[in-house]
């Protein structure tokens, strides 16, 4: 289910492959909470798609930040960012 707000920002996640340390099955169909890092500085999330990415598959994502009031400067367009879950498990871009 969708948060009762517009998302913070879409951006494009790229999935690491399982042999550099990625998961080892695709992503729970829609929806992923994960942890976004910039700079050192870590951000919970809520990451909404469609379908069911596998290990080193590219695809979009809706972001709520559980935090949004302080960490949305964190986040204008073109930002890169890691996509931890107990691990690195993705690299992002702000769309």
């Amino acid at each position: 289910m969708r948060p009762p707000r517009p998302a913070d920002f879409t951006a494009e996640v790229t999935l690491l492959p399982t042999e550099a340390g990625g998961r080892q099955g695709p992503l729970v169909q829609g929806e992923w909470r994960a942890v976004l890092g910039v700079d050192d500085v870590n951000w919970s999330a809520l990451m909404m798609f469609d379908g069911a990415p596998g290990p080193g598959e590219t695809f979009d994502v809706e972001i709520w930040l559980l935090l949004p009031s302080e960490a949305l400067v964190m986040f204008p367009a073109e930002t890169e960012f890691t996509v931890w879950d107990g691990g690195t498990k993705g690299l992002g871009r702000v769309l």
